[in-house]
């Protein structure tokens, strides 16, 4: 029966596997059947791994819901640790994935991952959250994040608020990633609501990013930038030469387990 790993990236967690061990099985079927909170492993993600040289590892990534999607940040510095910890690569590899390589460094808990996205604002909007209009701004961050600038985090009915904004019809049709940003701390507190997910989860790589990006784009940050998720754990971006962008955070393992060959 093939072996999984449950790995936590700041809180938001995935089900790794290697894609030898599941053949030509259905991904997106094992993405519903795995992550499931109740029926399932209870997880975040699906992410499978596949072995192309000794510094390479091929990833994709799949929601609860079985629709893949090109990129994670906490999923990336997941599959990273348990790349090294499988002995599939050393501390330096890279990851490739279907929105281009990510260069990688595992040490211990603790892993940075480069990224060349490319990311820009798509469009400033002006959003209704709990009645007051908000500014925001739509990121391309390898997948789409709608940055709300918010005084206070701590919403009442975060989900409630979240969920329309997630479908607002200036995203397009697929929507957008949620992610509410405080105006001020250090470091800054983001929440957000996931789409594939269609909840709020405990962290977002990528969601970190967009948030880093848009407010430096706005004028309205500098520098380096630390993000405090909802988990508490906190995730570093930092903006490198060259349009590229590292993300620095905690990856752990949880457990390993086995699949039965057939659901129950």
């Amino acid at each position: 029966m093939p072996l999984f790993s449950k790995y936590s990236g700041a809180g938001n967690d995935f089900v790794i596997v290697r894609a030898e061990e599941v053949g030509l099985r259905d991904a997106g079927a094992l993405a519903l059947r795995m992550c499931s909170r109740r029926t399932g492993v209870g997880v975040d993600g699906l992410i499978l791994a596949r072995s192309v040289t000794e510094e390479m590892v091929r990833i994709r990534f799949f929601n609860p819901d079985g629709g893949e999607f090109g990129t994670c940040g906490n999923g990336s510095r997941c599959a990273a640790r348990y790349a090294v910890d499988r002995g599939l690569t050393g501390a330096e590899l890279v990851l490739v994935t279907d929105d281009g390589e990510i260069l990688a460094r595992v040490e211990g808990e603790r892993v940075s991952l480069d990224f060349a996205l490319d990311p820009r604002v798509e469009r400033e909007l002006r959003v209704s959250l709990e009645g007051i209009e908000r500014p925001a701004w739509l990121v391309r961050m390898g997948t789409p994040h709608l940055v709300v600038l918010v005084d206070d985090v701590e919403l009442d009915d975060f989900e409630a608020a979240a969920r329309p904004l997630r479908r607002l019809e200036a995203l397009g049709p697929e929507g957008a990633n949620v992610d509410l940003v405080g105006a001020t701390g250090d470091p800054r507190p983001v929440r957000t609501f996931e789409r594939g997910v269609e909840a709020e989860t405990l962290a977002c790589g990528s969601g970190c990013m967009a948030v880093a990006f848009a407010l430096r784009e706005a004028g309205r940050a500098v520098g380096p930038m630390t993000i405090r998720t909802r988990s508490g754990e906190r995730l570093d971006i930092e903006f490198l030469h060259e349009g590229r962008i590292r993300l620095t955070g905690p990856a752990r393992h949880i457990f390993d387990g086995v699949m039965p060959d057939e659901p129950p």
